[in-house]
């Protein structure tokens, strides 16, 4: 099988370049991938039938046209996968209703697998508290003990809190899209990601993740179908 995958960005990118091979084993033998980061999450069109803008570089605003793509070129043995964060939305259900729906807008639907990280993808790694305390030896075990796993509460700000010095406060000082807390996320994602054991994650959000992906190496599914 081969992946197409989409992410928001360069983190999603960097944490998914090293798990890949942890949850279906070395590149190419058999199965490949594809990882497409894209300048944030963004907003679906109110009409997601029309053409995308081409200075919106953001996920979801392209995200129903390259289903439409992807389901018009690929073929049966390979996959699209979406991956975006929850963030503040208050229902993940719907959520991932909303993302279903734009399949209806492909002639022929792509094989597609939808999957939302609860809150963020930091909460992948607040999942795995060896992995997290074997890149980070000096962690804030109070911080990580009080983490509800999966839950809506600021994630990489509670993940700042545990390994950064300073804590958050020192990063969303410099403004919550500066640059510098973009490179830190890549930074944890870079040394979290190698320690982590893809079979003991506590994150529901990435076992359905892992799960979705082996489900499809597993067994075929139909051609438009969709997790």
């Amino acid at each position: 099988m081969h992946f197409e995958i989409l992410v928001e960005g360069q983190a999603d990118l960097t944490v998914l370049s090293i798990l890949m091979e942890k949850i279906l084993g070395p590149f190419q033998k058999p199965h490949t991938w594809k990882i497409h980061k894209h300048r944030g999450i963004g907003k679906i069109q109110e009409d997601p039938t029309q053409p995308p803008s081409k200075t919106d570089p953001t996920l979801l605003h392209n995200l129903p046209s390259k289903l439409r793509v992807y389901g018009r070129d690929m073929g049966k043995n390979e996959i699209v996968v979406v991956l975006v964060d929850l963030d503040d939305r208050p229902d993940c259900r719907v959520f991932k209703s909303e993302l279903t729906n734009l399949l209806n807008t492909c002639s022929k639907r792509p094989q597609t697998l939808l999957r939302i990280a609860v809150e963020e993808t930091e909460a992948w790694f607040l999942g795995d508290q060896k992995a997290l305390c074997a890149a980070y030896p000096n962690a804030n075990a109070d911080v990580i003990d009080g983490y509800v796993q999966d839950s809506q509460c600021g994630t990489w700000e509670k993940l700042a809190d545990a390994i950064y010095p300073g804590g958050s406060a020192s990063l969303i000082a410099l403004g919550k899209r500066s640059p510098r807390v973009m490179e830190q996320k890549c930074v944890w994602a870079r040394k979290i990601a190698p320690e982590m054991n893809v079979e003991r994650n506590q994150s529901q959000s990435f076992r359905q993740f892992r799960d979705g992906l082996r489900r499809f190496i597993g067994g075929k599914k139909k051609r438009g179908g969709h997790d």
